[in-house]
């Protein structure tokens, strides 16, 4: 999964208005089908952040996770519709006054005036804006702008009473500053630099609308402008890093209330004195009002985890805060959410998993999905992000490291609310809440509604009726333990119905370098398990190989039936050969260069040469040295290998198909290695072609600099590929030629399948955004998710 940098920040809105009506579902709907693309999935599965309510109806809100995507539900998470603003968005900001107004930040700050159907670029101005790059092995997209300067919108938030007017903390080139804007963020006026790391920034509502009070919390400061005054106050005594604040206004006392949170966490593993802290003076004083709930624990025990805390802004009493390790009396230890109904000095467990020496159990008041039934309350941990509902604080939205959790009641009871259970029994099917990362679909050649989905995080997944709902293929069937948890490949004999090969590991997101920078191949487990009922019950089959992270296993067409020749990739040790149907494995690597070569994919073309793709071993740029990738052939079975020179400027091989028509003709994908300087883009990935048996190259795709993989539909003779760059492609001509499809925009896309049912859909298989299926020309009439012309990808 794609690194998290925590940026605390909150939705604060305090005018209240009335609840406005729309036909959420209707709306929903055409969303999707006016994409042309679907999901499919059983939902959930990876991590999710800043859930965002809207003041005006509190049936629409956003999520966002941490692998580029974000989505929004107008229907309270009855069903959800993704959009992408090119990078994890950090927060949401609705608009307190105008319904249909939204702003996200990612990349930039973006504005939605739709709901959030489509976006425009607020911050940096498009005028300002030069180009768009993408660098680094996740292609992360840098903006250069006219200045060359770097920006980012910290924290956001809109004028009580005055849309026109936002006021925002903005990081120019490290350095922060409090910004503000009369026009709605097309002009900003530079205000005041805010040391100590700024987090939010908050109006007061009951301040003079021509003076307002503004509240800045830091790390361990809060910067306040009262009167036009500005003060800095010291925070919570002894205490380095505040991991969260929230805040609202108490309507009641005429009180602005401010409360945070401390401690060792997952987002401060240091660690800090623990506590749940309340001011009603901005931050001047702070009371501790942790202690009614380690009341409960037994003498001289931890202390918990406070993960997050939230408020109503427009009703503080109310307040919400994640928790873990909560020692209990009877051996338990607690997570879950805890709530407070009196300012925090009094809480509740509302939400209350636990484990004991007996096992794990559940909160009893917990609607479960299938993350829970199959994986148990411990996976998904408790929430990273809460919000409560700006006008109804019963209503409250949690995320955490594989589902979307919501209460409607006030905690009474709580519901997830990712995937539906199939009526009649049977899988689950998601509700367009999608966040998993995958390496192929494969449907069995004796039934096509029989398909296997190969996931990271949450193992093998099948489906029993063409893809319409899906369950865990991994529980307790004979596959070991501690490989479940990736699934990197899986290929069925297409000629004896039931035998299945897939290859698993304890180790994801292979073979992206930070699972290889600090972890040496040698300490990773997997390997190669086997199947003869169809997926029923697996075995384990490579003890020969040893433990490693095999991430591609190829059966040879045309061995016998009942001896098997299967060659298989063991990522950090080389290549295996069985010629007993996996009985039996032996190493292959003579002739392939280094001890623990990145082996990741091997091909056969229509003659039988085997094409070997090895992943470079950098990320710095360098090329030209032991650590470059590497493309080899074998002509005798994997008995030796020749090495096939790459294409010039090139290193990171990640694909290589051969013509089935023409064995010499080559279409090899490659990933882009880094440029120096902080404004160059990356060079020498994209599509190469061949047409002499490697032994020169052509660029054809060049644009997008990191591409996955390639495939070929042999109904139409259509080439496909997609990689990190929000797009995905076909050739019609061969490889010399490549057009975007139209509405599929996920950031990070790993490969696509062409759909054997109809050779007018395919799936896109994605890095954290699901599976997608849709039309294979693309939906020409699709709306992009970002309409500023300055992001366009065509």
């Amino acid at each position: 999964m794609n690194s998290i940098k925590k940026i605390y920040i909150s939705l604060f809105i305090f005018s209240f208005l009335g609840l406005i009506s729309c036909n959420s579902s209707e709306q929903n709907k055409k969303l999707t089908q006016e994409n042309g693309w679907e999901r499919v999935g059983p939902g959930g599965g990876g991590a999710m952040f800043w859930p965002a309510i809207s003041p005006h109806d509190p049936d629409f809100a956003m999520v966002a996770c941490d692998m580029t995507g974000s989505y929004l539900t107008y229907d309270g998470g009855k069903s959800w519709t993704m959009f992408n603003l090119r990078a994890p968005v950090r927060y949401f900001v609705f608009d307190p006054s105008d319904p249909e107004t939204v702003y996200a930040n990612s990349t930039a700050l973006f504005k939605s005036n739709d709901r959030g159907k489509t976006w425009n670029v607020l911050y940096p101005s498009p005028s300002s804006i030069k180009g768009i790059i993408s660098r680094g092995d996740h292609a992360d997209e840098v903006i250069v702008t006219t200045d060359s300067t770097r920006n980012s919108v910290l924290s956001l938030t809109v004028d009580p009473s005055n849309s026109r007017k936002l006021h925002a903390i903005i990081s120019i080139d490290r350095k922060s500053w409090y910004h503000v804007s009369e026009d709605q963020g097309i002009n900003w006026t530079m205000v005041r630099e805010i040391p100590g790391g700024p987090m939010n920034i908050f109006i007061d509502p009951s301040s003079p609308s021509d003076n307002r009070t503004v509240i800045i919390t830091c790390k361990n400061t809060v910067t306040t402008r009262e009167k036009g005054q500005w003060q800095t106050f010291k925070g919570v005594i002894g205490v380095k890093n505040i991991n969260e604040y929230a805040a609202g206004f108490d309507k009641e006392s005429n009180k602005f209330i401010l409360y945070a949170i401390s401690g060792k966490s997952y987002f401060n593993p240091e660690g800090d004195p623990s506590g749940i802290y309340y001011s009603e003076d901005l931050g001047r004083n702070w009371e501790n009002r942790q202690n009614d709930i380690l009341r409960r624990r037994p003498a001289d025990d931890r202390l918990p985890e406070w993960r997050a805390i939230a408020t109503s802004s427009l009703n503080p009493r109310i307040v919400y805060v994640s928790y873990s390790e909560l020692a209990l009396p009877g051996d338990t230890i607690c997570l879950g959410v805890a709530k407070s109904e009196d300012y925090g000095k009094s809480w509740i467990l509302s939400w209350k998993d636990g484990q004991t020496k007996n096992g794990h159990f559940f909160t009893p008041n917990y609607a479960k999905g299938w993350i829970d039934d199959r994986f148990g309350p411990g996976w998904g941990e408790n929430p990273f992000s809460i919000a409560v509902s700006p006008v109804n604080p019963d209503i409250c939205f949690t995320t955490d490291f594989g589902r979307t959790i919501k209460t409607s009641d006030g905690g009474r009871t709580w519901e997830q609310v990712y995937t539906n259970r199939k009526p009649g029994g049977g899988g689950w099917i998601s509700r367009g809440l999608d966040v998993t990362t995958g390496y192929n679909i494969v449907f069995d050649p004796f039934d096509d509604s029989h398909i296997f989905m190969a996931k990271t995080d949450i193992g093998l997944l099948v489906s029993n009726d063409g893809g319409e709902s899906w369950e865990s293929a991994t529980n307790e069937n004979g596959i070991p333990r501690n490989w479940v948890n990736s699934t990197y490949w899986l290929e069925f004999d297409s000629e004896v119905k039931g035998r299945i090969f897939a290859t698993m590991s304890s180790v994801h997101d292979l073979p992206r370098p930070k699972m290889w920078r600090r972890r040496g191949p040698e300490t990773y487990t997997g390997g190669i398990v086997a199947s003869i009922d169809g997926g029923k019950t697996w075995n384990p089959v490579s003890s020969d190989i040893g433990e490693a992270a095999i991430t591609h296993i190829l059966i040879d067409p045309e061995s016998k039936k009942d001896s098997r020749t299967i060659y298989a990739c063991a990522f950090g040790k080389g290549v295996f050969k069985s010629v007993d149907g996996g009985r039996s494995w032996t190493k292959k690597n003579s002739g392939i260069e280094g001890s623990e070569p990145f082996v990741w994919r091997i091909s056969r073309s229509k003659n039988g040469e085997l094409l070997l793709i090895v992943c470079r071993r950098s990320d710095d740029g360098s090329i030209g040295n032991n650590f470059d990738g590497a493309l080899y052939r074998s002509a005798d079975g994997a008995e030796s290998w020749q090495k096939i020179n790459l294409p010039e400027g090139m290193n990171g091989p990640m694909d290589i198909i051969s013509d089935e028509s023409d064995a010499d003709r080559f279409i090899l994908s490659a990933w882009g290695k880094l440029s120096p300087g902080n404004y160059n883009p990356d060079t020498g990935g994209g599509i190469y072609l061949s047409a002499d048996n490697g032994s020169s190259w052509k660029q054809t795709l060049s644009k997008d600099q990191h591409i996955h993989d390639i495939t070929y539909d042999r109904r139409t003779g259509t080439y496909y590929a997609c990689g990190f760059n929000g797009s995905a492609y076909r050739s019609d001509d061969r490889g010399e030629t490549w057009s975007r499809l139209r509405g599929y925009n996920f950031k990070w896309g790993k490969r696509i399948e062409p759909d054997p049912r109809d050779p007018e859909k395919v799936f896109i298989i994605t890095f954290g955004g699901g599976v997608w299926h849709g039309p294979s020309k693309g939906d020409l009439n699709a709306v992009e998710d970002i309409v500023s012309p300055v992001f366009n990808r065509e």
